[in-house]
C-alpha cells in the first residue's frame, strides 16, 4: 500500500489488492482516523456539503474511487474517531476532535 496527499487535500491510497484495502479500512487505523478528522475539519471550515475523504486505487488501474462523507454523517464519524483516540490514549487529538464536533453542532451544520 502506498499513500500520498492528493491535490485537493484528499488522502490518496494505492493498494496492491482488495485484501490490502480491507486490512487497512477494516480495522481501527490511526492514519485513517486522523484523515477522517482532517477531512471533516476542512469541509466544515469551507462550509462544504460533504467531506472529501480518500481516493483509492488498486495496483496499476487508471480508475480511482473517491470516498466522500456527507455532512449528515459527520457527527457519527467524529464520535467513532473520538472513541478511537480515547482507546489509544491520544488525549490532545481526542480534545481537538471533541471541539470540532461541538463546533459542528453549534453552527447547525448537521442535518
Amino acid at each position: 500500500m502506498q499513500n500520498q496527499q492528493a491535490e485537493d487535500n484528499m488522502k490518496e491510497y494505492n493498494f496492491d489488492s482488495p485484501a490490502d484495502f480491507e486490512g487497512v479500512f477494516g480495522s481501527n487505523n490511526k492514519d485513517i482516523t486522523d484523515s477522517i478528522v482532517e477531512a471533516i475539519q476542512e469541509a466544515n471550515k469551507f462550509q462544504k456539503e460533504s467531506a472529501e475523504m480518500f481516493s483509492i486505487r488498486f495496483g496499476e488501474e487508471d480508475i480511482a474511487y473517491e470516498i466522500t462523507l456527507p455532512k449528515s454523517q459527520w457527527e457519527k464519524a467524529l464520535t467513532k474517531c473520538l472513541e478511537n483516540y480515547h482507546k489509544w490514549e491520544c488525549a490532545d487529538l481526542a480534545i481537538d476532535t471533541y471541539l470540532l464536533q461541538k463546533e459542528i453542532r453549534k453552527w447547525g451544520t448537521l442535518e
